[in-house]
């Protein structure tokens, strides 16, 4: 990668963050603030692939970012995975067969990556990702800005947000067999009708 390409990337990560970082939101230490029923921390994170800006209020909340471009929300699934996490090699394929299986309807899958270890730069994630055919979209969250607002604390961890921008499940860690219960909750959120306050 050319030294123009690395200086524009770190730039506009850099804009960002500044543009878009919220200092009215925190985690706090110690405790758990991320519940089932609270409001999913609004995000702006780029995409690795792509590097466009990706946010949460173009899919979810109580007030959508463009609401006259997308007029559906949709349900958001997270999952916070790390290159050197053995468990997301696990996750991870079984969301992208879960993808098919939602594939026409309002659910969106993004993977968040976060808490690196320092020699991994974003092209030796990227490098990782594609080798491991990875076609999820993928957020990059370098300053475990994000991950602190959605306490993670290890990896991997799943979050479903619902089509009002309310957290719906938080899995701490790998479950064997946590597709039944997770394709079934996420039947159960599509058909659910938005409550908007």
């Amino acid at each position: 990668m050319s030294k123009y390409k690395k200086l524009t990337i770190l730039l506009s990560s850099f804009i960002l963050t500044i543009l878009f970082s919220d200092s009215s939101i925190s985690a706090p230490r110690g405790q758990d603030s991320l519940k089932i029923g609270t409001e999913a921390p609004p995000f702006v994170m780029r995409n690795l692939m792509t590097d466009e800006g990706v946010y949460l209020r173009d899919f979810t909340g109580k007030t959508l970012r463009n609401p006259w471009k997308k007029r559906e929300r949709q349900v958001v699934v997270l999952s916070f995975w790390a290159t050197w996490c053995e468990p997301c090699k696990n996750e991870i394929p079984i969301l992208t067969k879960l993808t098919e299986n939602f594939k026409d309807q309002p659910v969106k899958f993004f993977l968040v990556n976060t808490m690196e270890k320092a020699e991994q730069t974003e092209d030796s994630v990227r490098t990782i990702y594609k080798a491991r055919n990875y076609t999820l979209p993928c957020l990059i969250d370098p300053a475990i800005r994000y991950a602190g607002l959605y306490t993670v604390r290890g990896l991997p961890v799943l979050v479903v947000i619902d089509k009002s921008g309310n957290v719906r499940k938080i899995n701490r860690g790998y479950h064997e067999n946590f597709e039944i219960e997770l394709e079934q909750l996420l039947k159960e959120l599509v058909k659910e009708v938005e409550v908007i306050k």
